[in-house]
């Protein structure tokens, strides 16, 4: 949490902090905004992705603000790297922000959970 400190005698005594500030820093730290953001960025990704890709993979993450996908098979990973990427980069950015998503990192996963 950021504190600001406000010197009285000789001793810092912390600066009041309004308490939605306290609690949205609290939420943030324990990571509970992120299950929210997840089904968000899941639902960007259904969008972006359309309904057959999105069938075949399953959004495991996001971190730097990469969206990592797990894909079923070789053939559609090689697929999406190659031909499809950079729309649904694209399509992803226009979904869930510009400012949230600048990458996208397709792994193979035997089995895709949904």
């Amino acid at each position: 949490m950021s504190k600001q400190y406000e010197f009285k005698s000789s001793r810092a005594v912390p600066a009041a902090a309004p308490i939605s500030q306290a609690l949205s820093e609290l939420i943030a730290l324990k990571g509970l905004a992120r299950v929210r953001g997840d089904q968000r960025l899941v639902k960007a990704w259904k969008q972006a992705a359309g309904e057959k890709i999105a069938s075949q993979t399953a959004v495991q993450g996001i971190k730097n603000r990469i969206v990592m996908v797990g894909v079923e098979n070789s053939a559609l990973l090689n697929e999406l790297n190659s031909f499809h990427k950079g729309s649904l980069l694209q399509k992803l950015q226009k979904e869930y922000g510009k400012q949230d998503v600048r990458d996208i990192r397709f792994r193979l996963k035997s089995k895709v959970k949904k």
